[in-house]
C-alpha cells in the first residue's frame, strides 16, 4: 500500500525478521517508555516468534498489520487490532523509530490505514489509545480528526508504575468529512 512517495506500507513477513531486530535494537531506549513489549522483539528467536504469530493473526482476519518502509527501511509499524467485524470497529496502534519522527510518516502512514479501513474494509469507528503523557501520539489522533473520548486511569503498568491512556475515536463520517475539506483545500 504506497503512502506517499517512497514511503510504504506491506503486510508483515517473517523476512523482515532481521530489519524488525535491528529497529527495535536501535531504539529500545526510545520505545521503551510507551511500547514495552515491542522492546521484548530485540532477537531473532522472539522476533521470529511474533512475526509468525502475526502472520497467522493476519490469515484468520483477528488483525491487520503492515510495516513501515521507506525505500528499502523498516521505520515501523502499524496495526489494526480488536477488530469487531459486526461492530464494523477496531482499534489502532502504530511505533516508528526515533530517527523516522518528526517527518510526517507516522501520520501519513495512519491516514493510509484509515483509509484502507473505511473505505476497503467498512468500518465505521476506529479508536486510538495512547499513554496520556505520549504527546506525539496525542497530536497525532488531533491531526487526523479523532474525537478526546475519555481517560482510562491506571491502565497499563510499565516498569511498575501505572499509566493512564486517552481514547481518540474517529468515525467514517468524520473521516470523509475531513478528507473532502482536505481536497478542496488542496485544490
Amino acid at each position: 500500500m504506497p503512502v506517499t512517495p517512497g514511503v510504504r506500507l506491506v503486510p508483515v513477513s517473517i523476512t523482515d525478521v532481521d530489519a524488525l531486530v535491528a529497529l527495535v535494537s536501535e531504539n529500545r531506549a526510545y520505545l521503551a517508555a510507551f511500547m514495552p513489549k515491542v522492546v521484548t522483539l530485540d532477537s531473532l528467536d522472539s522476533a521470529q516468534q511474533y512475526l509468525l504469530s502475526v502472520v497467522d493473526s493476519n490469515g484468520k482476519g483477528e488483525l491487520l498489520e503492515w510495516h513501515i518502509f521507506c525505500g528499502d527501511t523498516l521505520c515501523g509499524a502499524i496495526r489494526l487490532n480488536h477488530i469487531e467485524i459486526g461492530n464494523r470497529n477496531a482499534s489502532i496502534g502504530y511505533y516508528i523509530g526515533s530517527e523516522h519522527q518528526g517527518a510526517g510518516l507516522a501520520t501519513s502512514s495512519v491516514r493510509a490505514v484509515l483509509e484502507y479501513a473505511y473505505e476497503r474494509l467498512g468500518f465505521h469507528r476506529i479508536e486510538l489509545r495512547c499513554a496520556s503523557g505520549n504527546l506525539p501520539s496525542q497530536r497525532l489522533a488531533e491531526r487526523l480528526g479523532f474525537s478526546w473520548e475519555g481517560l482510562l486511569r491506571q491502565t497499563e503498568l510499565i516498569d511498575d508504575v501505572y499509566i493512564d491512556h486517552f481514547v481518540y475515536g474517529l468515525l467514517r463520517p468524520d473521516f470523509e468529512a475531513r478528507a473532502a475539506v482536505l481536497m478542496k483545500e488542496a485544490a
